[in-house]
């Protein structure tokens, strides 16, 4: 019996250390941090930060060391600071056979150097690193990244600012800004050397970004918008060089982390190939998934896919001067259309014309229209009067997120029937549009 007891205790013991915590860390709490990393080494951990909560890290302080174990960071949109002081220490220092998964975090690198060291970086792998929508503010001071193969380091809806990144690593519809990215050295066996794979990615600076030290150039999956033709792109792939991105600066656009913001004139915009498109982007927001964008940015991800969302805005017709406009609006969560056109009738009247319609297809809309007739706008007040009246159908057909085809019936003599083209002249605020 006592054997048996021992055995139970022996296998509950076991199912113990091989369940995995979660430990939440409150803001600031560098201790916890810590302490939490240090778990890792006997069952898989996940740590959770405070929600946009704020830690400094001072050479060891907030800095995380995983010898052994697997470890998540949940980031919550919090932002780490890296203050390493002479060099000293790395925000996050992965050992051989560890595997650390990094989401959501905010990191900004703030090392200075003393007495000629050179800074250690924020990330330094021996191991297996994830990070997944995390936004990096290097430093030109050393490197951001660093990370030998065998080691395995992949990027997914990341984001690099002024970063340098040496070694060998994947990324996945990532974003680098005045970034440099340096394969090798391969140390003594070249076997080892595996460079870097970027598929989806956006590479923009008035500067070189890719430097070989090893023979070894980068390898391309497609889909990615570059400005340095020296990164070996791949034109049978998909890839593109370009002069200049005229990108804005990573800035809160959704999500939990910062991203930097393309639009559908960008050359990023449906760059991507469908095999390597992300799901999601880094605010967490559906993709295309047939051609989704370089880079961790989706324009009009999500809600604002033409299908939905997308589709509220201004148009207007091509070449017709000012006072002739149509605005749709998707309204509930159904398949109703608010349209509203401003025009006029054959005699030169301004007329008003609105209706619900109703989305038939995913691109076109059937709208019972009306007007109102007959109002007074009263001195200091608002009309009366007036009386709304049947006015007639239109029809609209989304032929893109910048364009559409009117057509319109009215019962109406002095209006009739007819149809014309519709531009895209402004979208609704925060909403873009995806084909």
């Amino acid at each position: 019996m006592l054997r048996f007891i021992l055995l139970l205790s022996f296998i509950l013991g076991l199912c113990q250390t091989a369940t995995a915590g979660v430990v939440w860390v409150a803001d600031g709490d560098c201790v916890a941090i810590q302490s939490a990393a240090a778990q890792a080494a006997n069952r898989p951990t996940t740590i959770q930060l405070a929600r946009g909560g704020s830690y400094v890290s001072n050479d060891t302080a907030c800095s995380i060391s995983v010898g052994q174990g697997k470890l998540v960071v949940e980031g919550n949109g919090a932002t780490i600071r890296a203050r390493q002081i002479c060099g000293l220490g790395t925000a996050f220092n992965v050992g051989p056979g560890v595997v650390l998964t990094v989401r959501n975090l905010k990191l900004v690198d703030e090392t200075d150097t003393c007495m000629g060291s050179v800074p250690s970086g924020l990330f330094r792998n021996g191991g297996a690193l994830y990070l997944e929508n995390v936004t990096v503010f290097g430093n030109s001071l050393g490197t951001t990244l660093r990370s030998f193969a065998p080691a395995d380091v992949t990027l997914r809806n990341t984001t690099w600012i002024g970063a340098s990144l040496t070694g060998t690593f994947t990324a996945y519809n990532s974003t680098f800004v005045d970034s440099s990215l340096t394969m090798g050295p391969c140390g003594m066996n070249p076997m080892i050397c595996n460079g870097i794979t970027l598929s989806n990615s956006l590479l923009s600076s008035n500067k070189q970004i890719c430097f070989q030290t090893n023979g070894t150039p980068l390898t391309s999956f497609g889909g990615n918008v570059l400005t340095d033709p020296g990164c070996g792109p791949s034109a049978s792939t998909g890839d593109k060089v370009v002069s200049d991105m005229g990108l804005p600066a990573p800035a809160d656009h959704g999500g939990l982390v910062p991203t930097v913001q393309i639009d559908y004139a960008s050359p990023a915009y449906r760059a991507g190939v469908a095999q390597y498109c992300e799901a999601t982007d880094a605010r967490g927001v559906t993709r295309n998934a047939v051609n989704c964008d370089a880079g961790a940015y989706e324009f009009g991800g999500g809600v604002g896919l033409v299908t939905a969302n997308g589709m509220n805005g201004l148009y207007y017709v091509p070449g017709i001067a000012n006072g002739h406009y149509v605005s749709l609006r998707r309204i509930h969560d159904n398949k109703d259309v608010m349209v509203f056109w401003t025009t006029f009738d054959n005699n030169g009247n301004q007329a008003w014309i609105y209706g619900v319609g109703t989305l038939t297809s995913d691109r076109h809309i059937h709208a019972q229209m009306a007007r109102n007739t007959g109002g007074v706008l009263q001195p200091g007040g608002a009309p009366t009067g007036a009386k709304a009246s049947p006015w007639g159908t239109v029809d609209i057909d989304l032929t893109s997120c910048a364009a559409a085809q009117f057509n319109y019936q009215s019962d109406l003599p002095e209006f009739g029937s007819g149809q014309f083209p519709l531009s895209r002249l402004a979208f609704e605020s925060a909403i873009d549009c995806g084909d």
